[in-house]
């Protein structure tokens, strides 16, 4: 089969034909018919982020049952599934109260074994989700990136009177925008570097005003006059970049509720003054459990969490480059690859 492979360290990648993997016990083998490119991917490539080699990386993922690994009799082969990530160890304290994602021993799909950036991969039964005949494949490659902002969303025990301020219009930002729009606040306020295409879809997908962050000579004021005179009650950071700690305290209302969904790969420091003098609830978010995936597939089946306005090309496998391209050139929001 030909699959992407993460070779060693370094930048770079490359294209192989590798055997076609034997799902063990328990284990099923999914077709992939479509997977998406994470943020977290891209470190991967650059040599950043250390994993083992060689790799296969890819997370984000939907297709297939190929092939049923011994003593799995809950699916079926051909059924479309949409695919989780996070393998826990299923007997620690936080795999108990179903928070796989704390798992000491956690092990992810794609980051610590290989992942669907190729024609098949393999995954514990326990890690699949039923795909609606409704949805597209591309659909269930999106879960992922909802669900990595639904988890931390379902949280903030969202209000109708909560004005939301979005650092970040990345796939993560753009997902977490939408649903929170979905529990019915009141305000929603994007912030971006620049515009351009992320701020059209942003607009789009429900957001009340987008501000760039990079024009505004007072970014507090501009927040303000955008939230009709009062600060968000709620704010949350979806960038990943250190920078951007000191204008997320500068913008939350004294009180505030803030959410960190970036993962950060680069140390940031902050001044914690502005979080104790303004009482802010400063909360992170990691991944997801099974259940937020599966909350997450049911936003984009009822249509309340859309993919296709974030979704902005389409490729094949062997096209990683000019996906890769499309990425670092800010052309592209999510690329999907088909296999």
């Amino acid at each position: 089969m030909l699959a992407v492979v993460k070779e060693g360290p370094g930048p770079g990648f490359a294209l192989r034909e590798v055997p076609v993997p034997q799902p063990p016990p328990g284990w099923v083998r999914v077709r992939v018919r479509a997977v998406g490119i994470c943020g977290t991917d891209i470190p991967i490539f650059e040599g950043i982020r250390k994993v083992p080699y060689p790799l296969i990386p890819g997370h984000e993922f939907a297709g297939e049952i190929d092939a049923l690994g011994e003593g799995v009799q809950a699916w079926h082969v051909g059924e479309r599934v949409a695919v989780g990530l996070v393998i826990g160890c299923g007997t620690c304290a936080a795999c108990r109260r179903g928070e796989e994602n704390l798992c000491p021993h956690i092990t992810e799909i794609g980051i610590h074994i290989n992942g669907a950036f190729a024609e098949y991969v393999l995954a514990p039964e326990k890690t699949l989700h039923r795909l609606p005949d409704h949805l597209s494949f591309a659909d269930g490659a999106s879960v992922d990136p909802v669900a990595s902002s639904y988890r931390g969303i379902r949280r903030l025990n969202l209000q109708p009177q909560d004005d939301v301020a979005i650092f970040g219009l990345g796939p993560i930002g753009l997902y977490a925008l939408q649903a929170v729009r979905a529990h019915g606040v009141r305000r929603v306020i994007a912030i971006t570097p620049r515009r351009g295409l992320r701020a059209e879809i942003a607009l789009r997908t429900g957001a009340d005003a987008v501000i760039e962050s990079a024009q505004a000579q007072d970014l507090v004021s501009a927040v303000r006059e955008a939230n009709h005179g009062a600060m968000p009650s709620v704010v949350i950071e979806a960038t990943g970049k250190p920078e951007v700690f000191h204008d997320v305290f500068r913008v939350a209302a004294p009180g505030a509720r803030v959410l960190l969904l970036g993962i950060f790969h680069e140390h940031a420091q902050f001044d914690p003054a502005q979080i104790i003098r303004k009482e802010l609830r400063v909360e992170g978010s990691f991944c997801y459990t099974w259940d937020d995936f599966e909350a997450s597939l049911d936003l984009i089946a009822r249509d309340l969490v859309r993919t296709a306005p974030v979704i902005t090309h389409t490729l094949p496998l062997a096209h990683m480059a000019e996906a890769l391209r499309l990425i670092h050139q800010r052309e592209a929001v999510k690329v999907i690859l088909e296999p």
